[in-house]
């Protein structure tokens, strides 16, 4: 059975309200779209109700597998496939960004590929802990992540093809991060570890029955690459 490595936050960052002027869509401002930077790093809480149900929907933790496509020095295309947790924090309960971390992981195994294990019997794991910051964008509801190295992937809310879309709801996220200033992908299906989500801003409806995304019946096929840890640092 595989370890789930499961990281929760030690600390949530919490900034104080910050005064905005509405222009004529009370959806965004300005101030969104004049400065790159400001879409990972400044709580935007000025969404609709629709972008604050999602992104309060997205908040939390996940589990599943993962496939890492990308190209190899000598020029060609490889897969890696991996275990995965995500943890999605908002910055505040009705903003519709802010950080968190990937946990990929790969049993440790000998020179057969036998699975190590440690004193006890359990399985023993290499894995790599990733930070990252993510918005989802006013205009389009496409999710942006961006990694501390500095790649960028963005999973697309009208896509619905083998290399483009997600689909979340309250109990599954699944998709395909497409590299933004990087050639690769990040397939991925994942179920929800938390089991409860955050009430909307105007506390009047629920999100438990909602979907986002355009790939809901999208049936990707599953590769057959090798479980490996591929370092993305």
């Amino acid at each position: 059975m595989k370890r789930i490595y499961y990281f929760l936050t030690l600390a949530v960052m919490v900034l104080a309200p910050l005064a905005m002027t509405s222009c004529d869509d009370p959806y965004y401002d300005d101030w969104w779209y004049d400065d790159p930077d400001e879409w990972y790093d400044r709580p935007y809480d000025n969404g609709s109700d629709d972008l604050v149900a999602m992104a309060q929907m997205l908040n939390g933790s996940w589990t599943g597998e993962l496939t890492n496509e990308y190209t190899g020095e000598d020029g060609n295309r490889y897969q890696a496939n991996m275990y995965v947790d995500f943890s999605f924090i908002q910055y505040t309960a009705n903003s519709n960004n802010g950080n968190g971390f990937e946990t990929d992981y790969v049993p440790k195994t000998d020179k057969y590929g036998k699975p190590l294990r440690d004193d006890d019997g359990n399985v023993l794991y290499d894995s790599q802990t990733l930070q990252f910051k993510w918005y989802i964008d006013p205009r389009t509801y496409n999710i942006y992540v961006e990694y501390a190295s500095g790649m960028r992937y963005v999973l697309d809310s009208r896509g619905n093809s083998q290399t483009s879309g997600f689909s979340l709801s309250n109990n599954d996220f699944s998709g395909v991060m497409e590299g933004v200033n990087n050639d690769e992908y990040v397939f991925f299906d994942c179920e929800r570890v938390t089991k409860a989500l955050a009430p909307n801003k105007n506390n009047s409806t629920t999100t438990s029955t909602r979907s986002f995304g355009s790939a809901k019946e999208q049936k990707r096929v599953k590769s057959e690459a090798p479980l490996k840890l591929r370092v993305r640092n």
